[in-house]
Protein backbone atom coordinates (compact mmCIF):
# COMPACT_ATOMS: atom_id res chain seq x y z
CA UNK A 1 0.00 0.00 0.00
CA UNK A 2 1.28 3.31 -0.99
CA UNK A 3 1.03 6.34 1.38
CA UNK A 4 -0.01 9.55 -0.39
CA UNK A 5 1.69 12.71 0.82
CA UNK A 6 -0.45 16.10 0.81
CA UNK A 7 0.80 17.90 -1.70
CA UNK A 8 2.71 21.07 -1.17
CA UNK A 9 0.69 24.21 -1.94
CA UNK A 10 2.33 26.70 -4.42
CA UNK A 11 1.68 29.66 -2.68
CA UNK A 12 2.69 28.59 0.87
CA UNK A 13 5.98 30.41 0.35
CA UNK A 14 4.59 33.32 -0.66
CA UNK A 15 1.98 33.35 1.99
CA UNK A 16 4.70 32.85 4.73
CA UNK A 17 6.81 35.88 2.93
CA UNK A 18 3.86 38.08 2.75
CA UNK A 19 2.98 37.16 6.66
CA UNK A 20 6.31 38.55 7.59
CA UNK A 21 6.80 41.06 5.54
CA UNK A 22 3.72 42.83 7.31
CA UNK A 23 5.33 41.58 10.74
CA UNK A 24 8.58 43.85 9.93
CA UNK A 25 6.42 45.96 8.74
CA UNK A 26 4.46 46.41 11.96
CA UNK A 27 7.53 46.56 13.79
CA UNK A 28 8.72 49.46 11.35
CA UNK A 29 5.52 51.39 11.90
CA UNK A 30 5.60 51.05 15.46
CA UNK A 31 6.95 54.44 17.02
CA UNK A 32 9.36 53.68 19.61
CA UNK A 33 8.11 54.73 22.94
CA UNK A 34 10.58 55.59 25.87
CA UNK A 35 11.46 53.09 28.50
CA UNK A 36 10.78 53.74 31.83
CA UNK A 37 14.06 54.91 33.32
CA UNK A 38 13.61 58.24 34.59
CA UNK A 39 15.15 58.67 37.86
CA UNK A 40 15.14 61.54 40.00
CA UNK A 41 18.55 62.53 41.38
CA UNK A 42 20.44 64.89 43.74
CA UNK A 43 20.34 68.54 41.78
CA UNK A 44 24.14 69.12 43.65
CA UNK A 45 25.83 72.27 45.11
CA UNK A 46 25.59 74.26 42.97
CA UNK A 47 22.97 72.58 40.46
CA UNK A 48 24.02 70.92 37.92
CA UNK A 49 22.56 72.01 34.74
CA UNK A 50 22.66 68.86 32.54
CA UNK A 51 19.64 67.53 34.38
CA UNK A 52 15.79 68.65 34.15
CA UNK A 53 14.49 69.94 36.69
CA UNK A 54 11.56 71.16 38.24
CA UNK A 55 10.97 74.38 40.93
CA UNK A 56 8.16 73.72 43.33
CA UNK A 57 6.82 76.25 46.48
CA UNK A 58 6.13 72.87 48.05
CA UNK A 59 10.02 71.65 48.35
CA UNK A 60 12.83 73.35 49.52
CA UNK A 61 15.11 72.70 46.53
CA UNK A 62 14.20 71.62 43.16
CA UNK A 63 13.72 68.01 42.27
CA UNK A 64 16.07 66.92 39.14
CA UNK A 65 15.46 63.98 36.99
CA UNK A 66 18.33 61.82 34.44
CA UNK A 67 18.12 59.37 32.37
CA UNK A 68 16.14 58.89 29.12
CA UNK A 69 12.30 57.53 29.64
CA UNK A 70 9.02 58.25 31.81
CA UNK A 71 8.08 58.55 35.08
CA UNK A 72 4.84 59.28 36.68
CA UNK A 73 4.76 61.59 39.63
CA UNK A 74 2.38 63.52 41.91
CA UNK A 75 4.19 66.91 42.23
CA UNK A 76 2.38 69.95 43.54
CA UNK A 77 3.08 73.85 43.47
CA UNK A 78 5.21 73.52 40.58
CA UNK A 79 6.41 76.52 39.43
CA UNK A 80 9.42 76.35 37.12
CA UNK A 81 10.60 74.02 34.19
CA UNK A 82 13.87 73.22 33.33
CA UNK A 83 15.36 70.86 30.34
CA UNK A 84 18.71 70.78 30.84
CA UNK A 85 20.92 68.69 28.21
CA UNK A 86 17.65 66.77 27.82
CA UNK A 87 14.07 67.41 25.45
CA UNK A 88 11.66 67.02 28.25
CA UNK A 89 7.93 66.60 28.11
CA UNK A 90 5.86 67.92 31.40
CA UNK A 91 2.61 66.67 31.97
CA UNK A 92 0.50 68.74 34.59
CA UNK A 93 -2.62 70.12 35.90
CA UNK A 94 -2.58 74.12 36.96
CA UNK A 95 -4.15 74.36 40.62
CA UNK A 96 -5.71 77.65 39.97
CA UNK A 97 -8.33 76.62 37.11
CA UNK A 98 -8.12 73.07 36.85
CA UNK A 99 -7.06 72.89 33.34
CA UNK A 100 -4.74 70.03 32.28
CA UNK A 101 -1.63 70.24 29.71
CA UNK A 102 2.08 69.29 28.70
CA UNK A 103 4.63 71.79 28.12
CA UNK A 104 7.95 70.12 25.90
CA UNK A 105 11.15 71.90 26.09
CA UNK A 106 13.96 71.34 23.84
CA UNK A 107 17.60 71.15 25.14
CA UNK A 108 18.26 73.99 27.72
CA UNK A 109 14.99 76.06 27.63
CA UNK A 110 13.25 77.28 30.58
CA UNK A 111 9.68 77.91 31.19
CA UNK A 112 7.88 79.19 34.30
CA UNK A 113 4.26 79.65 34.81
CA UNK A 114 2.26 82.62 34.03
CA UNK A 115 0.20 84.74 36.78
CA UNK A 116 1.89 83.17 39.84
CA UNK A 117 0.09 79.67 39.20
CA UNK A 118 1.35 76.46 40.69
CA UNK A 119 1.14 73.07 39.28
CA UNK A 120 0.65 69.30 39.96
CA UNK A 121 3.04 67.78 37.63
CA UNK A 122 1.49 64.22 37.06
CA UNK A 123 3.84 62.50 34.71
CA UNK A 124 7.55 63.46 32.69
CA UNK A 125 9.19 62.16 29.88
CA UNK A 126 12.62 62.87 29.05
CA UNK A 127 13.35 61.99 25.40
Amino acid sequence: MKISRPARTPGLLKKSAATVAVAVGLTIAIPATPAAAVNTVDCGTPVIQEYARIKTDYLPGPVCLANAGSMNMNLYLATDFHSGNNKVTFFYTVQENNTQTSLTLEKWQDRGLAFGFHATVTSVVIW
